[in-house]
């Protein structure tokens, strides 16, 4: 192990070094784990202080950690760097059960470091954003922006998904930032569904957690997320494996060749999956 590096909290203005000199920081992303816990961020350093590596492992619950990326700078692969980032980042979890998103190759690897316990499977997907993806159409449902007077409504639909959590905390913080879009689907006045988009680096966008009743609520979803996007940009989404592509984005959608899956290293949370389409990696 090189001996010249250490690992320490972030400092404001090391998400912008990182961003600028070495690796893109999803800055959405960023806001919201530091929204629910300002210590997330942890930075390795040379004997500079000059960033060369960082990873994130945020408190989302009293008893579990949220563990996101850990990024080694290209050039500096290989010298233990990584190593020395996880172990940090397991240490600050302590006792408490860790989460964290792999996708399907790296599954061993985690397996073989603690994490044994896994629930959603998910596939990773493209859609590049067209006119036809944009089309409004009739529905029976209504689709509403996310206001204060919807947050205790969307808040008990989400207990149908998390039996076992409450994840207000988690939500807001997600919900409430900048570039962040959310929407709740209302029929007859209850909740049947709900979803955000968020703008990612690079003028692409990441859709988030659309939980709904049907396929019919998913697409009423989704057509209202897309309005705003412009033709031609790339949205990035995690559907549950499973659940059927919703029919209208079937000619739209371009699939990674690798899957994902939703792991913990003490015990895993349990979700009703019914009301899941899409996923996030971010989102415990």
């Amino acid at each position: 192990m090189e001996s010249s590096f250490k690992v320490r909290n972030a400092k404001d203005g090391d998400e912008n070094c990182i961003n600028e000199d070495w690796v893109g920081i999803d800055m959405t992303r960023h806001k919201a784990n530091v929204a629910q816990d300002p210590k997330y961020l942890m930075v390795t350093v040379d004997e500079n202080d000059e960033a060369v590596g960082y990873g994130g492992i945020t408190h989302a619950t009293p008893d579990i950690f949220y563990l996101g990326n850990f990024i080694v700078r290209e050039d500096l692969r290989g010298k233990g760097i990584g190593k020395l980032i996880w172990q940090a980042l397991i240490e600050r979890a302590g006792n408490r059960n860790i989460a964290l998103d792999a996708v399907s190759y790296t599954r061993d690897w985690y397996e073989n470091n603690g994490f044994k316990f896994s629930t959603s499977k998910v596939a990773y997907f493209n859609v590049c954003v067209n006119e036809a993806v944009k089309k409004s159409v009739q529905s029976e449902y209504t689709c509403r922006d996310l206001t204060e007077d919807l947050w205790p409504m969307m808040v008990k639909y989400d207990r149908q998904v998390y039996p076992t959590l409450n994840r207000e905390r988690i939500l807001r913080a997600c919900f409430c930032v900048d570039s962040q879009r959310a929407v709740v689907a209302l029929h007859s006045n209850q909740v049947v569904g709900y979803g955000s988009i968020h703008e990612k680096p690079h003028q692409e966008y990441e859709l988030k957690n659309v939980f709904a009743d049907d396929e019919g609520v998913v697409e009423a979803m989704l057509r209202e997320l897309f309005k705003d996007v412009p033709e031609g940009r790339v949205v990035h989404f995690e559907k549950i494996e499973g659940k059927p592509m919703p029919k209208y984005l079937e000619r739209s959608d371009s699939p990674f060749d690798f899957s994902g899956i939703r792991m913990y290293n003490k015990y895993p949370v349990e979700t009703i999956g019914d009301k899941m389409w899409l996923s996030s990696a971010t989102i415990l």
